[in-house]
């Protein structure tokens, strides 16, 4: 296979400008990267829209399992939904803002969800008012994905679930989440569909132990600075607090989240 070797190769600077929100939304794509999340997506057997598969040689054929995932690569055929590159070390390396990357990675088509479809098949969900940090939102995905939630919907104000520091952060739970984006005031479709409201707030006094779970159930976090909004609070059914030294003024959001959810897991378990 021919080497890459111009910075203004078409695929190279299209592959470059998924590290803008405003390219990632007008071609509705993102990148994961890395050894383990790329044989990941190679080997699913889920429905993932593969464009591209971009790797350096020179680069994956030194890091651990590198060689391995270069042998699967090789066999791939390129066809008119998959293109297969191969791209030089100097010309790889200017693709990502990776301090030091591993040489491979895959642009995928982002899937898009409809929310009362959605709504209608979840039992639990998270909902998350404009978290803002990207590793706090790629931790808080990574979180869900170990504990069972499998939908989380994000109010607009919310960081790109697509940017490349949050699909780092999720190291692959991505993949297996469904993200939705909407305006604050359709968190109204929640309660429409019977979801119980829980929310985390510093006034709660009741714990998540008190509360009846048996139902379909979401679970609200807000803000880093602000916490949840006035006008969700005023929504939700239950407010919850997490127990916690008084020395503490509180928790970080995605450590929060954490706790909550591994809390409502054992329940289930």
């Amino acid at each position: 296979m021919e080497i890459i070797t111009s910075k203004s190769n078409e695929k190279v600077k299209f592959i470059k400008s998924l590290n803008e929100k405003k390219f990632r939304q007008k071609y509705n794509c993102f990148y994961l990267e890395g050894v383990k999340v790329v044989e990941e997506v190679i080997n699913s057997d889920r429905a993932i829209d593969i464009l591209f598969i971009a790797y350096s040689d020179e680069i994956l054929s030194l890091v651990n399992g590198g060689e391995r995932l270069l042998k699967i690569i090789e066999t791939i055929e390129p066809n008119d939904y998959i293109n297969v590159l191969n791209i030089s070390k100097e010309v790889f390396e200017t693709l990502t803002d990776t301090v030091k990357t591993q040489g491979v990675l895959v642009v995928l088509k982002a899937k898009e969800y409809e929310i009362e479809k959605i709504l209608k098949e979840e039992n639990d969900i998270l909902l998350l008012d404009k978290v803002q940090d990207a590793g706090n939102l790629g931790t808080i995905i990574r979180t869900a994905d170990a504990f069972d939630i499998r939908t989380i919907i994000c109010i607009e104000g919310t960081v790109d679930v697509y940017s490349p520091k949050v699909v780092r952060s999720t190291m692959g739970s991505i993949l297996r989440q469904k993200v939705i984006y909407i305006k604050e005031d359709q968190v109204d479709l929640l309660k429409k569909h019977n979801y119980k409201l829980i929310c985390t707030s510093l006034k709660a006094n009741k714990r998540l132990k008190n509360i009846d779970l048996s139902s379909k159930k979401a679970f609200i976090f807000g803000n880093e600075a602000n916490g949840v909004s006035k006008l969700v609070e005023e929504k939700c059914d239950e407010l919850i607090k997490i127990d916690m030294s008084s020395s503490a003024e509180s928790l970080n959001v995605a450590i929060s989240v954490g706790i909550v959810l591994y809390e409502n897991y054992i329940n289930k378990h």
